[in-house]
């Protein structure tokens, strides 16, 4: 059996004390199948520099098909 990739988000853990000792996770829908988790790394510290927090983790989700032939 095959597998399809067929859609992929990311999800972005930020940290600030605000947020408590798990964090504040935010999930981006449509990554881009080809995405490199350098670029992945990039956006996610951008964003964490814009809201003053730390990036504290990524996690790529991906959905994927199973070929039934």
């Amino acid at each position: 059996m095959n597998y399809e990739l067929l859609e992929q988000s990311v999800q972005f853990t930020f940290g600030n004390e605000k947020y408590g000792e798990n964090g504040k996770k935010k999930i981006y829908k449509n990554v881009k199948k080809d995405a490199q988790a350098e670029s992945l790394k990039k956006v996610g510290e951008a964003i964490s520099s814009l809201q003053k927090d730390s990036l504290d983790a990524i996690v790529l989700i991906q959905k994927h098909g199973v070929a039934l032939v």
